[in-house]
């Protein structure tokens, strides 16, 4: 049997870090944000748009290693040439709220107005009140809010117990008509997350850098977006487990999400208007910005769809043929008991 050829690496970097275009950086600055502590350096994004960054009022990042993105870099053809790279896709959702664009946009597009009210973190199910269960989720979820009390949340830890005691799960973001509280909608900004060797090892290439180098060097390690566990693994049961109450409420679900992860997704059958679907995604991209070291967030499209088109478009494949799939299975057999 013929040699399969060998799956192509994908070097997925730094896109963007502390808001800054990682290609645009200076040696020195790159090794400066490789020994930098993340939680001293103020998110640019909360700085834009405080309201919806952390109860405590603290602006500072809160991803760890400052990485707000991801991009494929693509290796010189001809040795001397410069490393071209791929589109930006987030991996930190605090990147989505770039000078406040989506909120204006969502709130414009699902409630027609420009300056919404907001909340968030509202609770949405019900914890069981009695037996093994709820004692297990109650604490679980009390030890959740211990944890946000100590950096620096606010709230007593009697109402911490008493959140404990309620919900289960909880809508992240919503926003609100001024002029009519019953107007409402609920947000969810899903990033990516990255699966392949940890981006630490990109940080000692960074580090040993010598201050007089030129250009970006490719990672240190192999990774890639993992569309799967962010799409059908984290963004499908919210949708299924959030959509159909709101749904039965008369209420729309948001969600934010940039071209890449669409791009990962199925198509998916769109709603003329509004008034037909279940989930309004709005996709955004992120155009770098030529002579700035900055990429712009861009609404790229807005998409109407309904909660079973949604999940096609998140879980659907392509099926394997019977013969390929037992030719796969006869390669992997063994057996559970060692015949004597």
């Amino acid at each position: 049997m013929a040699k399969s050829a060998k799956k192509k690496k994908q070097f997925y970097g730094i896109g963007e870090w502390y808001g800054d275009l990682y290609a645009d950086l200076p040696t020195l600055k790159k090794k400066a944000y490789a020994n930098t502590k993340f939680t001293t350096v103020i998110c640019p994004y909360f700085a834009q748009v405080p309201a919806l960054g952390p109860k405590s009022g603290k602006l500072h990042c809160n991803k760890k290693g400052g990485i707000c993105s991801l991009r494929n870099f693509h290796e010189a053809v001809i040795p001397g040439d410069d490393i071209t790279f791929g589109p930006i896709t987030a991996t930190c959702p605090n990147r989505f709220l770039e000078d406040g664009v989506i909120v204006q946009h969502i709130a414009k597009t699902v409630l027609n107005t420009e300056s919404p009210l907001f909340a968030k973190e509202i609770a949405f199910l019900m914890r069981p009140k009695s037996g093994v269960a709820g004692d297990a989720e109650a604490d679980a979820a009390l030890e959740e809010e211990e944890a946000e009390a100590k950096e620096g949340a606010e709230g007593t830890e009697a109402a911490a117990a008493e959140s404990a005691r309620e919900d289960v799960g909880r809508i992240d973001l919503v926003f609100v008509d001024p002029n009519d509280k019953e107007k409402w909608c609920a947000v969810e900004m899903q990033a990516v997350y990255f699966s392949g060797g940890e981006m630490g090892k990109d940080l000692a290439v960074i580090r040993d850098l010598a201050d007089t180098a030129n250009g970006t060097p490719m990672p240190g390690a192999a990774r890639r977006p993992d569309f799967r566990s962010s799409g059908p693994k984290r963004l499908m049961p919210q949708l299924m487990i959030k959509v159909p109450t709101l749904r039965r409420w008369g209420k729309k679900m948001v969600v934010v999400i940039d071209k890449p992860f669409l791009e990962s997704m199925s198509e998916m059958k769109k709603e003329d208007h509004i008034s037909n679907c279940d989930i309004v995604w709005v996709v955004v991209r992120f155009d770098v910005q030529p002579g700035t070291g900055k990429a712009k967030l861009v609404i790229d499209q807005t998409i109407f769809t309904t909660l079973d088109r949604a999940v096609d478009a998140l879980t659907s494949g392509t099926p394997t043929t019977l013969p390929d799939f037992e030719a796969k299975l006869g390669g992997k057999l063994g057996q559970v008991f060692t015949t004597p």
